[in-house]
């Protein structure tokens, strides 16, 4: 949800009772490579959540490393000078930002896919933790602990709030991981789909079209980040290639590569997915249950009628 999580899409899911999400690059059409404009964009797109609605909502924190470590400590920053409520924090450890933005006042839920990392998140002070199982779409993480199974374990090994991410599309998937112990459910894929989403037109034809048979795992037991897309030619590309052997280095190099949109201008792969609308050589990250969706919706009739659905489902298991 990096590019397409703006700020349209965060009131509609907040202003409806959830809690919306800006990412990253949140509404933007545009690759920067300056932090200080980034940080400037985010700060927009902030401030106009807040001209669309007063609740609740949150900024994920992708954390980096290396050099790009810039950019992640300019959005965190920007989270605590807007006295934005809540940050999610991703791709790194608790101990990078927590602590930091604890001592502002800001309330830090970090994602996770073990047990082990869920105990440390919570040595570490956050606030809640997202369990995300191998349902998940983009980076799964380095194990294959599937949702049913991750989050009763998270759930009994730590004491804070446990949020279930992975497969979730629909009432079904709420209940069925209220029951497994988790307190919220965490959701990408589904509202991809909406009207709200900034994500290009082909990409949500794409997600409307999908079947459960379109979907491939890449990078699986490479001791990485696995990434869940959709088969199109740079994914099977990429998938001919690691079943012949290819090296790690040689995979990492095809998943971070870039595509050049003309002379001398290169843009990441993610960004001519979502952005540039390419199907074809682009990435579409996607959730593994992301056949169940098949209708281009308003994100607040999709968190209302979930809820609508969950209770009617939930009255229906309690007869």
């Amino acid at each position: 949800m990096n590019w397409i999580s703006g700020a349209d899409l965060v009131a509609a899911v907040s202003k409806a009772g959830g809690m919306g999400t800006l990412g990253p690059n949140a509404g933007q059409k545009t690759p920067c490579n300056d932090e200080k404009e980034v940080a400037e964009r985010l700060r927009g797109q902030i401030n106009k959540v807040r001209s669309l609605t007063d609740k609740p909502f949150a900024v994920n924190i992708a954390v980096a490393s290396g050099d790009a470590k810039k950019f992640s400590d300019a959005f965190v920053r920007t989270v605590i000078d807007e006295n934005v409520p809540v940050a999610i924090v991703t791709m790194g450890g608790p101990q990078v930002y927590t602590r930091e933005l604890k001592n502002a006042g800001v309330k830090v839920i970090q994602t996770i896919s073990t047990v082990r990392h869920g105990k440390r998140a919570e040595a570490e002070g956050v606030d809640a933790v997202v369990a995300g199982g191998y349902e998940s779409g983009g980076h799964l993480g380095i194990e294959d602990q599937t949702t049913l199974c991750l989050v009763p374990q998270v759930v009994d090994a730590v004491h804070i709030p446990v949020i279930a991410a992975g497969g979730i599309t629909d009432a079904r998937g709420l209940v069925a991981v209220l029951a497994l112990g988790a307190q919220a459910a965490y959701m990408g894929t589904r509202f991809l789909a909406t009207y709200e989403s900034d994500a290009h037109p082909n990409v949500k034809e794409a997600v409307l079209k999908a079947k459960d048979s379109d979907l491939v795992v890449l990078c699986k037991n490479r001791g990485v980040g696995m990434s869940r897309v959709l088969k199109n030619d740079w994914s099977n590309k990429f998938y001919e290639k690691e079943i012949a052997g290819a090296s790690l280095e040689e995979l990492l190099a095809l998943m971070e590569s870039h595509v050049m949109t003309k002379p001398g201008y290169l843009v990441s792969r993610m960004y001519v997915t979502f952005c540039l609308g390419d199907v074809v050589q682009g990435s579409v990250s996607v959730s593994g249950a992301v056949g169940s969706i098949s209708e281009l919706m308003s994100a607040g009739d999709v968190v209302e009628q979930m809820m609508s659905q969950a209770k009617s489902l939930l009255k229906k298991l309690n007869k």
